[in-house]
C-alpha cells in the first residue's frame, strides 16, 4: 500500500494477478483501476496493510476500520501496447537511428543492476536455453516491488514485441514464465502483462520513440522519472531488445520458435 496506490492479491489466480487501484496522478500500469482523486486527497489513508477486499461485479469493496472502501468501475480502458515497428527499409532505418540514439542517451546511466547487465541479456535473447539461464539471474534481482531485474525484463519483453517478432518475444516469455515464482506478486503479474505486450504510458512511448514514431529523448526522461531506478531499467530492457533486432533480423530460431523472416 502506498499514497499513490493499492495492490491487491487476487487468490486462487491460475497466473499471478494483482489488481493495483491507482490515483489519478500515479502511474498507469497495465493492471490498473485508476480513481478520479490525486494523491493529495488521500483516498487510501485508512486502508491498512493485508486488508481484504472483494472484486467482482464492476466493483471492488475494501475492509478498513473506517468502513468499506467502494470502487466502481466507471469505463474500461485498454493497456497501452507499443506499435509493431514498420519492416520496411525505412522502418528498420528508421529502428536503427532510434536504438542508437537511445544507446547514446543511456551511455552514461545508471538502473539498479551492474553495468553490463543489459548487453548479456541482449545476446542470450536469440536462444532458448541461454534466455532461461539469464532469466533466473534476473527475476527478482534487486529492491522492491518491482525489482531492478524484472523492470528490465519487461523493457525486453515490450521491445521483442515491437521490433524483434514473435519467435522472439515468445522464447524470451517461456522463460520469464518459468522464472516468476522467484519475485513479488505484483511483479510477477506486470511481467504476465509484459509477455502480452502490454505496459504503463511511459515505456510504451519510449519503444514507439525508438521506432521512429516520437523523439527518443523526451520519452526516455518521462520514463526514467518513473520509480527510483524502475524507469531506467526498463529503458534499458528496451535498448537490449532494439540492439538485437538491428544487429540480427527476426529470423527462425532454435527449438522450434520461429521469428518474421527478414525482408
Amino acid at each position: 500500500m502506498f499514497r499513490s496506490a493499492v495492490y491487491l492479491e487476487i487468490e486462487d489466480a491460475p497466473r499471478p494477478a494483482v489488481i493495483a487501484l491507482l490515483t489519478s496522478d500515479a502511474v498507469r500500469l497495465p493492471n490498473g483501476i485508476v480513481l478520479a482523486e490525486p494523491q493529495s486527497a488521500e483516498p487510501f489513508a485508512c486502508v491498512a496493510r493485508s486488508t481484504r477486499g472483494c472484486v467482482g461485479r464492476l466493483s471492488v469493496v475494501l475492509d478498513r476500520p473506517a468502513g468499506p472502501l467502494s470502487v466502481r468501475v466507471g469505463r474500461w480502458w485498454r493497456p497501452a501496447a507499443p506499435r509493431p515497428a514498420l519492416r520496411s527499409p525505412a522502418g528498420r532505418a528508421a529502428l536503427a537511428r532510434g536504438t542508437a540514439e537511445l544507446g547514446r542517451l543511456l551511455a552514461t546511466a545508471s538502473g539498479g543492476l551492474p553495468d553490463g547487465t543489459a548487453e548479456r541479456l541482449g545476446s542470450a535473447l536469440d536462444d532458448p536455453h541461454r534466455a532461461a539461464r539469464a532469466c533466473a539471474r534476473l527475476v527478482g534481482r534487486g529492491p522492491g516491488l518491482t525489482p531492478s531485474g524484472d523492470d528490465l525484463l519487461c523493457g525486453a519483453l515490450l521491445a521483442l514485441h515491437a521490433f524483434g517478432g514473435p519467435g522472439r518475444a515468445d522464447v524470451l516469455a517461456g522463460a520469464v514464465r518459468r522464472a516468476s515464482g522467484a519475485t513479488t506478486t505484483l511483479s510477477a503479474a506486470l511481467l504476465e502483462h509484459a509477455v502480452r505486450g502490454e505496459g504503463c504510458p511511459q515505456v510504451i512511448d519510449l519503444v514507439d520513440a525508438v521506432a521512429g514514431h516520437r523523439a527518443v529523448g523526451p520519452a526516455l526522461a518521462a520514463l526514467r522519472a518513473v520509480g527510483h531506478t524502475s524507469g531506467t531499467d526498463l529503458a534499458f530492457g528496451v535498448l537490449a531488445g532494439a540492439r538485437l533486432a538491428v544487429a540480427a533480423p527476426a529470423r527462425a530460431l532454435p527449438g522450434g520458435a520461429h521469428g518474421e523472416p527478414g525482408r
